[in-house]
């Protein structure tokens, strides 16, 4: 066992960035351990909004670029590459530990890398479920490859601990993203209207469909959504899918209905400034983001969670999970609307869940470990 001195962080997409952000200005501040962060994938390509620039904007010091996402993106492919990116920048910069968030194929494809140079995994979001989607098999993985697990709920956390791990590395720490509740650098609604270019006049909803990989078409999905948003009268703000396999059809869809409308408005990438401060105005979120189930509530936002692909997840505040029909979505939607704001939460979760901003508790838990070396694990039975 050793003291972490040099951490290694990967973040390939706004799915990420928004979560890691609140640590990664903490370490930086603090300086211990060192980071390096490498951003990879959808934060460098232009078809997704080249979201690096907004990491750079919030002042974060980029220490590799890891370009392995394909134009159009080939997930096969892409995630050879991601493994061999990240393998390459293991071995040129030798860091103690690997962060890693969530469930995708290319932070499978890290985790995958790092374990064959035999660097330990620190992952945040393990044990949580989305069934409609790959991700869940992915998230479930890299959790088996990794060696310190700061989840977001209790619940989360027996999950883990059911598949083997040690509840020493399992730590309860909530949820990252939510600590853009605390920021005071938000802008307001008059700089979101010069920045998109549109006017932004209540209600505001915001979408975000992304394909269910397990599940049905993509396309038809996205259809239902958007007949339902075409009956319910608001300003609606819609970002674009992923690079999983269906996104393009998504993507098809979104930009012929938006075209015509003017109030509608299509974007690559809001990055996560502008996703907050448009979440604090927001009246409603519609579609089937991790977002909507995560974050949304806590911010106090009515959420319709539409088909399974989130399907597994905890919900907390006010969540209507419908199916991919329009006339229940249509109908969900005017219920969020009409119910407004509820309170705010402090933080998510029950009272067995910690309050407050989480990245001091992820610090701490790093500060706290005892790196393994090498990094050995032992399977721990439980027997019910």
């Amino acid at each position: 066992m050793s003291e972490l001195r040099r951490l290694a962080v990967l973040t390939t997409g706004r799915q990420d960035y928004g979560i890691l952000r609140s640590t990664l200005e903490l370490l930086g501040e603090t300086g211990q351990p060192d980071v390096a962060l490498w951003a990879g994938g959808m934060l460098l390509s232009e078809r997704f909004g080249r979201a690096i620039d907004l990491v750079r904007a919030d002042g974060l010091t980029v220490s590799r670029e890891l370009p392995f996402v394909s134009d159009p993106p080939d997930q096969t492919r892409d995630t050879a590459r991601a493994l061999a990116a990240v393998g390459d920048a293991l071995a040129e910069d030798r860091p103690d530990a690997l962060m890693l968030v969530g469930d995708r194929y290319e932070t499978a494809a890290a985790a995958i890398a790092a374990t064959l140079a035999r660097v330990p995994i620190v992952h945040l979001h393990g044990g949580e479920e989305t069934e409609g989607a790959i991700d869940n098999a992915f998230r479930h993985a890299i959790t088996k490859l990794s060696h310190l697990h700061l989840v977001s709920h209790p619940a989360y956390a027996a999950r883990v601990r059911q598949m083997g791990e040690p509840d020493a590395s399992v730590i309860i720490v909530g949820s990252p993203g939510t600590d853009n509740l605390y920021r005071d650098d938000l802008p307001s609604i008059a700089d979101l209207e010069k920045r998109l270019g549109r006017a932004l006049t209540p209600p505001i909803v915001l979408v975000t469909m992304h394909p269910t990989t397990l599940g049905g078409d993509p396309r038809a999905e996205t259809n239902a959504v958007a007949e339902a948003m075409a009956r319910v009268n608001a300003t609606y703000v819609i970002t674009a899918p992923n690079t999983d396999t269906g996104g393009t059809a998504i993507d098809d869809v979104w930009r012929a209905w938006t075209a015509p409308r003017a109030n509608a408005l299509y974007v690559d990438a809001l990055g996560a400034t502008n996703y907050w401060a448009l979440l604090r105005a927001t009246a409603a979120v519609l579609g089937n983001s991790s977002s909507g189930i995560l974050e949304a509530p806590s911010a106090g936002v009515p959420v319709v969670n539409v088909g399974d692909r989130q399907q597994g997840r905890i919900r907390m505040g006010w969540v209507r999970d419908v199916p991919a029909e329009t006339d229940r979505i249509e109908a969900a939607l005017r219920e969020a609307l009409a119910a407004g704001a509820p309170e705010r939460a402090s933080g998510r979760g029950g009272a067995d869940v910690p309050r407050g901003p989480v990245a001091p508790r992820i610090v701490d838990a790093l500060r706290a470990w005892d790196l393994p070396c090498p990094p050995r694990k032992r399977f721990v039975e439980r027997v019910p």
